[in-house]
């Protein structure tokens, strides 16, 4: 009967929130995977792993961005300057200097997105943009619009959301896990809803793949 409740006072606090959430701070990997895939897709390919479509035209190789032999030996900052084309070791062949066409938040936030792709233990099952949108309508009334747990509903219900910015906690369930609790509910926890009948399994996938990119927002 709670999970009935909480999934009705949800849908009706839908339009209100939905506002709530268009204001909230964008989340930095979110943003960085839009960045991705209109500048960087095309070389690295969708899973960074080099093989995008034009790959093959290219003198050289584009760099496997899963590589922690690549990757973990760089800062943050030694990315964004190497994607900018001002890196004090000098520029990368083949590699466009992106500071020219992107001020450098954006590059912060792609670079949050490299980390991504870089750290993930889980794969993209959907798309993070519609995620995004049903984040907004069905999940911030608990988690709240920045996914820490601190929703509107915490203050009337006894309820402690789980942090969606929590790397640790998040890794921890594979892409089933999740998908498993938002359609049926947590067993551990009588205030999660079950969202079977709301949500089909491709926006559940969807979802999924926005909480990875809130996981890894920090």
């Amino acid at each position: 009967m709670k999970k009935q409740l909480i999934a009705v006072l949800s849908l009706c606090l839908a339009g209100a929130l939905m506002s709530a959430a268009a204001r909230a701070e964008v989340v930095k990997t979110y943003d960085g995977w839009k960045l991705y895939n209109s500048y960087c897709y095309l070389c690295h390919g969708s899973d960074g792993k080099g093989g995008g479509p034009l790959a093959k035209s290219l003198k050289l190789n584009p760099a496997d961005l899963t590589s922690n032999e690549r990757l973990g030996k760089r800062s943050d900052r030694d990315l964004l300057l190497l994607i900018q084309g001002n890196s004090p070791h000098g520029k990368l062949k083949d590699m466009p200097q992106w500071g020219r066409v992107m001020p450098e938040p954006q590059i912060q936030a792609l670079v949050s997105y490299l980390r991504f792709l870089h750290r993930s233990r889980h794969p993209l099952v959907g798309n993070p943009e519609q995620g995004r949108e049903l984040y907004g309508r069905y999940c911030v009334a608990c988690h709240g619009a920045d996914g820490k747990g601190h929703g509107v509903m915490t203050n009337v219900l006894p309820i402690k959301p789980i942090d969606h910015t929590d790397a640790v906690k998040m890794d921890a369930m594979d892409n089933r896990r999740l998908s498993n609790i938002i359609l049926y509910g947590d067993a551990k926890e009588d205030y999660m809803p079950a969202w079977e009948g709301f949500l089909s399994k491709p926006e559940v996938d969807s979802l999924v793949s926005y909480l990875r990119m809130l996981s890894h927002s920090k």
